[in-house]
């Protein structure tokens, strides 16, 4: 498949799963109540530690995304298990890389949604600063939404026959992403400190190194896992 025709695959398959989420919110929804309601919790939990604030509540916040990804992940899945959706993608002229790329961009686009909407109440909860240096947490925030969802993409596929269990995405997921989450968390805290692009630049290199090494492999294995 040309360039091309593999862009306009990823597409079709990408703007599938935004219009069926868009319909009925099933994933990005509940993931949105959740976070919100651990950040809630977190706020509360750490109004008189004497923490770092800024510190604090990006810690919370990225905590909240991961957490309310994972929701996203699975709710997502199990409408491609109940559809079987995905077996009709398997019968299609398509590539899977196509299919991963597509999944994970619909993806991408659901968490940036839940992602903008949380900030307000972590912004609120923690009194976090939003200086002028918060606008480097654009390409970080960005390369760590793209991993996020390049993972949850790739393991939520095994869980679709039912037989490896829901409890995989949790168990696999979080441990592959704590390079991304500590990247994450690092710039955040720099950003919203005043930092300048000297004090984000090696983590955002890292998120950004992350992403390609996990997409090159997350490619091959969607491949295989397909073709059980």
């Amino acid at each position: 498949m040309s360039g091309a025709g593999f862009f306009r695959a990823a597409g079709l398959v990408a703007r599938k799963d935004l219009r069926l989420e868009r319909r009925c919110g099933e994933a990005t929804l509940p993931a949105l109540l959740f976070g919100a309601l651990v950040l809630l919790i977190a706020a509360f939990a750490l109004a008189e530690t004497g923490d770092d604030a800024t510190a604090a509540g990006c810690a919370a916040f990225w905590v909240a995304v991961g957490l309310s990804a994972n929701l996203a992940v699975v709710r997502g899945w199990a409408r491609e298990r109940e559809d079987r959706a995905l077996d009709a993608l398997r019968l299609a002229p398509v590539p899977p890389a196509a299919i991963l790329a597509g999944k994970t961009l619909a993806l991408a686009v659901s968490l940036l949604v839940v992602e903008l909407a949380l900030a307000v109440p972590a912004v609120a909860f923690f009194r976090l600063p939003v200086p002028a240096s918060a606008a480097w947490l654009l390409p970080a925030g960005l390369l760590a939404t793209l991993g996020i969802a390049l993972v949850g993409s790739l393991f939520g596929a095994m869980t679709v026959d039912g037989s490896r269990g829901e409890l995989l995405i949790g168990v696999a997921v979080y441990p592959l992403l704590v390079p991304l989450f500590l990247g994450a968390v690092e710039v955040s805290r720099a950003a919203l400190s005043g930092g300048d692009w000297a004090d984000v630049a090696g983590w955002t290199l890292l998120l950004a190194a992350f992403d390609a090494t996990l997409g090159a492999g997350a490619l091959w294995l969607f491949g295989l896992l397909l073709e059980e």
